[in-house]
């Protein structure tokens, strides 16, 4: 298009483009995302899904990270991990406990996935230790059936509820 043809065009282009560039400016300028702010609702912890999307046999690593991300977070926050898609073969101890699967830690550290996930599953001891990780039901049922899954809880109704309650949603 000859932009030369439509002055009035060009003219109205130009405008709304510098329109768009002031309207979005100050917001990118006033991001900080290095102030920590705290909970939302002082003295009342944040709650934080972290989900998994991929298996663990083909991703070890992410699988690890999750896991620990998970675990350092649960200090200050109610952290719950969301495995979803392939990602729910974490509720497979066959899968957790394969003994490639190695973790690092902070400090050079190296601990099996299936201990890392254990202890972020512990750290809920008071309650149902697999509360900490609700499985996609609609997932595991695509991929184990009837079967039911070695760790994390199973249940339609929590996922709605997790979700939306949810200051923090960390997708892997």
């Amino acid at each position: 298009m000859n932009f030369r043809l439509f002055p009035r065009l060009q003219s109205r282009l130009m405008t709304t483009g510098a329109f768009a560039l002031i309207a979005v400016m100050p917001f990118s300028a006033n991001a900080d995302w290095t102030i920590d702010s705290g909970p939302q609702v002082p003295g009342v912890p944040q709650d934080i899904v972290i989900t998994l999307k991929d298996n663990p046999m083909s991703h070890p690593e992410e699988a690890c990270l999750v896991v620990t991300l998970a675990r350092s977070l649960s200090a200050g926050a109610n952290v719950t991990l969301f495995p979803t898609l392939d990602g729910v073969a974490l509720g497979d101890e066959k899968v957790v406990s394969s003994r490639r699967f190695k973790c690092k830690l902070p400090g050079d550290q190296e601990i099996s996935l299936q201990e890392n996930l254990e202890a972020f599953l512990d750290s809920n001891l008071p309650n149902n230790p697999n509360d900490n990780m609700v499985i996609c039901p609609l997932c595991w049922a695509e991929r184990y059936g009837d079967q039911a899954p070695d760790y994390g809880v199973l249940d339609s109704d929590a996922v709605g509820a997790l979700l939306l309650g949810a200051e923090k949603v960390i997708d892997f």
